[in-house]
């Protein structure tokens, strides 16, 4: 939808766009972004007034809403950087795939 500006589902034209999705933090009453992964991670600090990990927040979510039928795409903005970060750490459950071709197929 994103680059068509139609649903790829009934091929609507009529289509919302979300910039940023964002959800409720009830405790301060406002609302904050959602994001694609989060996960505090070690920093290697060691100091006894410095924190020992960091809350690294991956990107955040832009979507795509059919008007007519409600089919919705998702698009992360800006998580690159954040996930290589994460990928990096043991038990993140964060993986990068490259599925660039090795080969020819087999027909």
């Amino acid at each position: 939808m994103k680059t068509s500006r139609q649903c790829p589902k009934c091929q609507s034209r009529k289509l919302w766009v979300v910039e940023r999705v964002e959800q409720p933090d009830c405790e301060y009453a406002k609302t904050n972004p959602l994001h694609v992964t989060s996960k505090y991670v070690l920093t290697g600090t060691t100091e006894v007034v410095g924190a020992a990990t960091a809350l690294v927040k991956a990107g955040t979510f832009e979507t795509w809403i059919c008007a007519l039928c409600g089919f919705t795409e998702w698009y992360a903005r800006d998580a690159n950087e954040a996930l290589a970060k994460l990928a990096s750490q043991p038990g993140s459950r964060v993986h990068y795939l490259d599925g660039g071709a090795v080969g020819t197929p087999y027909r």
